[in-house]
């Protein structure tokens, strides 16, 4: 073998593997927009509940009192 056949050989696979990836990641994007499309139907039949923000508010404001109290006390130490 010479090494101008070597060198197209190597050329080809190098093409075939950068086209095999370039489908892949054309059919992965095509998959993606079809869950995505998925996930808004399903949507419709089975909504998400949404989780109170007073509540969530409160408990956070809480924990952040907690902390900053926390810091404090051992600050002054």
């Amino acid at each position: 073998m010479s090494a101008e056949s070597l060198i197209m050989q190597s050329v080809v696979i190098t093409i075939i593997g950068m086209l095999i990836v370039f489908v892949f990641l054309i059919i992965m994007v095509g998959m993606m927009h079809v869950l995505a499309w998925l996930v808004k139907v399903l949507e419709k039949y089975f909504p998400q509940t949404v989780a109170q923000p007073a509540a969530a508010a409160a408990a956070d404001n809480s924990l952040i009192a907690i902390a900053i109290a926390t810091a404090k006390r051992f600050q002054s130490k």
